[in-house]
């Protein structure tokens, strides 16, 4: 976003972020992270003899903070700044400003606000009955790194997504004795294909340099006109356009019922573009599952002891450390002063827009990385280009009156 209200003219507006550079999510994200399509990149910038076709932890960085210099959205970034509080101005005064952030360093107002924090801000922690008894480690995948301290060890890992089947896979390549994955509840369960992802890849790649050399005396949509039509749907036309696709995928689903792991009620890409929680795409785990060295446990954590847990089913098992990959939430609520009036009431507290980042609750406020739409990471950064044009067109339209930036 930042990178479109440049491009589009726009230069007066600044980027809060709590971390020190630019990709510090990933940077936090443990080692082996990589990520799970070949579509990956960002809008105006595909640079992809650089990287592998799977980007890489540290690619991602690179290919992040390389899109930040690129579009010199470097010297609007403040860095270690963390938001405290938004409040909607009152605009008794007739102002152009409209918001005030407060900051653990500042004080700002603006005339639009764009909160791009996304759905994995704020790590979800469950407490355990005699969690204070416990002797061994218990942590958040947020702060696992990889599974060299956990060699000849027992751990559990508490979840059943991406991260918790990537980390119990990391646990066991790197020698942990015992690798055992709770899993409660339901969840869809897709193998990856790296090799059939990578052939389509470049079949496409190839059909669209077929169809523009085909088409060279034709006239073009530029880029931006491509983007604003992919992302001109109704609601009605998504939810066709999901139904399809679940419909399609879910024949490819792995069936784990013999381990307890169940397919959720509703599809995958309903329960992806609805609520933003993907599907377990596999690159490994399920095999070891199978062949007895990872264990599932279906059970609940009834309480933890000094060196053991204990079971609903009655089982009690001996553990070294604990790993809980138990999701995030977007925490936007925690900020977001009336949060009732621009959040849905939840466990999520998930915004109230349009499905394409604008609130429907003030026209000044837009939701970036909330959006609702199918197969995310083909359109990845696409809404954020596209909020970005359309805030510039409205400062063009009608140019700030109080030109204070404060």
């Amino acid at each position: 976003m930042a990178a479109s209200l440049k491009q589009f003219g726009i230069d007066r507006f600044a980027v809060i972020e709590k971390g020190d550079s630019v990709g510090t999510i990933w940077k936090n994200a443990y080692d082996r992270l990589t990520i799970h399509t070949p579509y990956f990149s960002l809008p105006f910038f595909q640079i992809s003899k650089r990287y592998s076709i799977f980007k890489t932890k540290n690619e991602m960085i690179d290919y992040l903070a390389s899109y930040a210099n690129h579009f010199q959205v470097d010297s609007h970034m403040r860095f270690n700044e963390e938001v405290q509080s938004i409040a909607k101005i009152n605009n008794l005064s007739n102002s152009d400003l409209n918001w005030e952030i407060k900051t653990n360093k500042d004080t700002l107002q603006c005339k639009f606000l764009a909160i791009c924090t996304g759905l994995n801000n704020k790590p979800i922690m469950p407490y355990f009955p005699g969690q204070e008894n416990y002797s061994g480690q218990i942590i958040h995948s947020q702060h696992y790194r990889n599974g060299v301290p956990y060699q000849g060890q027992r751990v559990l890992v508490v979840g059943s997504g991406n991260s918790a089947a990537e980390i119990a896979l990391d646990l066991h390549e790197h020698g942990a004795a015992i690798v055992d994955m709770l899993i409660r509840g339901k969840r869809w369960v897709f193998p990856l294909h790296p090799h059939l992802q990578t052939l389509q890849y470049w079949f496409f790649e190839a059909l669209y340099f077929v169809r523009n050399w085909l088409n060279l005396a034709k006239p073009k949509l530029d880029r931006m006109e491509q983007i604003e039509r992919i992302l001109s749907f109704s609601p009605e036309e998504l939810k066709q356009e999901i139904d399809a696709a679940d419909r399609w995928i879910k024949r490819f689903a792995v069936d784990l019922t013999e381990f307890s792991i169940y397919p959720e009620d509703r599809g995958p890409m309903d329960i992806e573009v609805d609520s933003g929680r993907v599907a377990w795409v596999d690159r490994g785990t399920v095999k070891h599952i199978k062949n007895g060295n990872i264990r599932v446990i279906s059970s609940s954590i009834k309480t933890l002891n000094l060196k053991s847990v204990c079971f609903e089913n009655g089982e009690e098992r001996g553990y070294d450390a604990i790993v809980l990959a138990t999701g995030f939430r977007p925490r936007i609520h925690a900020i977001l002063e009336r949060a009732d009036l621009y959040l849905n009431a939840g466990d999520r507290y998930l915004p109230k827009t349009d499905g394409k980042c604008r609130s429907l609750a003030d026209p000044t406020l837009y939701f970036v990385g909330f959006e609702k739409t199918l197969w995310r990471a083909s359109t990845y950064g696409h809404y954020g280009w596209l909020t970005g044009k359309i805030i510039a067109t409205q400062l063009r339209e009608q140019p700030l009156k109080n030109l204070a930036f404060t």
